[in-house]
């Protein structure tokens, strides 16, 4: 294989670097298809998806681009999602007939700085103190409060950052206001009948006791969970039951964090929904963490795996014949192609590989098969295009 430029891997990597990396892309490309992406052609921005912002800071993120501090391969275009792609897509081969386009296996796709990705194992004392908090800590628990503590820095966070480090806060901050979309439930989800029996947020409204507070009405839940659960078991053909207790696991998850973690929201999201500064900072949680659901992924970094949301990878349409995965060499993380992507070809990730969240009646990921049309959807809000067909 030939190397060209920056685009290449390396041909001093460590035999036991190489090894890895070899070893990711053969468990890639054993994935059988479920999904074959549609070919694309349009050549345009990074940071456009559908849906309110959750984001409280008012710079603009298309002030600071992170595109910009990515070094990106120069037969890889990016465009915005379009609304039918829900956030999930837009990044793919350009589309030429000259069969020079054509990405080779190994090939690199994108270079992406470590210090410009969010990673559960980048924790601060004032992280670890609002995680030590939480009911009930999970991979979750600490990516959201890495993403809420670099959404919302300190004074202290940027006094000892080096300027190196502050232009990388700056950064990413931006970068996390950009997110829009996150899991199934946005009120354009939702629709103005379910919508209106929301408080702040779907992923926020019910609690743990809906059943007894509830009973009295002949309702199994909150009235918007119920309804939820209707739409969701229409849209995905899961039973009502099935619906129901992943929308109540979501909501434990946030339950379960939502004390702690809304310390670390600074400027709470000024929204229409009436209701306290706490209130407020605490759908910024639901808010963080439906996103944060969304875009996550395990990473292999040198001291082990961790949880990570990482740019560009963290909008990739899905396939469960991936033709990408992520591998960090020193202080970059690369993404990488594990198969011959053709001109016009969408690049992808496997959501069936992301971290999740599970119920008690939740056994998907002992059986190894993949996930239902109810889990692509809830939690990584991907389109039916993505389902499996059954």
């Amino acid at each position: 294989m030939t190397s060209l430029r920056s685009n290449m891997l390396p041909y001093n990597l460590s035999s036991k670097k190489l090894a890895a990396l070899l070893a990711a892309v053969i468990i890639a490309a054993t994935a059988t298809d479920a999904f074959v992406a549609p070919k694309l052609s349009r050549r345009c921005g990074l940071n456009s998806e559908e849906s309110a912002t959750s984001s409280s800071s008012k710079v603009s993120s298309t002030a600071i681009n992170i595109e910009d501090k990515i070094t990106i391969n120069d037969k890889i275009e990016l465009r915005d999602p379009t609304p039918d792609e829900r956030g999930k897509g837009g990044v793919q081969v350009v589309a030429h007939d000259d069969s020079s386009t054509t990405i080779k296996a190994l090939e690199v796709l994108a270079r992406i700085p470590r210090n410009l990705i969010l990673a559960s194992t980048d924790v601060s004392p004032r992280i670890i103190d609002a995680v030590s908090e939480a009911k009930n800590i999970t991979w979750a628990t600490g990516l959201t409060a890495v993403t809420l503590a670099a959404l919302h820095p300190t004074d202290d966070d940027e006094i000892t950052a080096s300027s190196g480090d502050t232009d990388a806060q700056q950064i990413k901050k931006a970068w996390i206001q950009s997110w829009k979309s996150g899991g199934w439930g946005s009120p354009i989800d939702l629709g103005p009948d379910i919508a209106g029996d929301v408080v702040g947020t779907l992923i926020t409204t019910g609690s743990d006791n809906d059943h007894n507070i509830y009973a009295k009405f002949r309702m199994p839940c909150h009235p918007a969970i119920m309804k939820a659960s209707l739409g969701l078991s229409f849209l995905t053909k899961c039973t009502e039951e099935e619906a129901r207790d992943a929308l109540t696991t979501r909501g434990f998850t946030y339950r379960s964090m939502r004390d702690s973690l809304q310390e670390l929201v600074l400027e709470s999201t000024e929204r229409t929904s009436k209701g306290t500064v706490r209130d407020k900072r605490c759908w910024d949680v639901g808010d963080t963490l439906d996103r944060v659901l969304a875009r996550a992924t395990t990473l292999q970094l040198e001291d082990g795996e961790t949880t990570a949301i990482v740019p560009i990878h963290e909008r990739l349409a899905h396939s469960c014949n991936a033709n990408s995965n992520l591998v960090a060499i020193d202080d970059e993380i690369l993404l990488v192609a594990t198969r011959d992507i053709e001109a016009g070809e969408c690049i992808t990730r496997d959501y069936n590989l992301a971290p999740r969240i599970t119920g008690n009646n939740d056994d998907s990921s002992l059986t190894g098969e993949g996930l239902s049309a109810l889990q692509l959807l809830l939690q990584f809000g991907l389109p039916p295009s993505a389902w499996p067909e059954s």
